[in-house]
């Protein structure tokens, strides 16, 4: 009997859309729980890390948006070939994790109540802090088959998922900023053409995040 899958999150992209894009591309079913956030406070306490999102299969729960993806990677046969590939699809999508936290942090800018102070530095990010991280990826892109292709090997990933999914997040908070890097910018596209992927986009809910 196949497993059944209940992911919950907020009714968001947001941390858990690179999984959602696996099921999507792998053609797994799953629950798709959204929750309002007015009800999280009472929720709360009931999950294993005390945050969101979760992943609940076959009577188990587990937490934490990277082991989520990890599992379901591992179980849809997009982690990578072999332990060579899977550590670099590993340190990729760890490096996401470096992006978000650097400079002031991401976090921190959208949190800001002061609109001026919010805008200096929403600048600063994306005009001095940014670029490093984003020429690393387009370097890692470029290092494998000519960054025509994926990031890993010959064939989607997680790493790709979770990549398009965080550079499509950077365009919207500043739109236009993927014309400076063209490689990613493609690499965005052709996950977003994948089968599964590209009928996913289309149905899914309108949000902001």
């Amino acid at each position: 009997m196949a497993p059944n899958y209940k992911l919950t999150y907020f009714d968001a992209k947001g941390l858990l859309e690179p999984t959602r894009y696996l099921f999507a591309y792998a053609k797994v079913d799953y629950e798709d729980n959204r929750i309002n956030r007015d009800d999280w406070p009472a929720m709360k306490k009931s999950m294993p890390f005390r945050s969101l999102p979760i992943l609940e299969v076959d009577g188990h729960t587990i937490g934490e948006s990277n082991a989520i993806g990890r599992f379901v990677a591992k179980r849809t046969n997009l982690y990578g070939h072999g332990d060579i590939e899977q550590a670099k699809v590993d340190s990729l999508v760890d490096f996401l994790e470096d992006i978000k936290y650097a400079g002031t942090g991401l976090i921190s800018i959208f949190r800001e109540q002061d609109e001026k102070k919010k805008q200096e530095m929403k600048e600063k990010f994306f005009n001095e802090t940014l670029p490093d991280y984003m020429e690393v990826l387009e370097q890692h892109l470029q290092n494998n088959n000519g960054g025509k292709g994926f990031f890993v090997g010959s064939s989607p990933t997680w790493a790709d998922f979770s990549i398009a999914v965080a550079v499509d997040r950077l365009e919207m908070f500043q739109p236009g900023y993927l014309s400076k890097y063209p490689l990613l910018s493609a690499h965005k596209a052709r996950v977003e053409d994948l089968k599964g992927i590209k009928e996913w986009i289309a149905k899914r809910p309108k949000t902001a995040t």
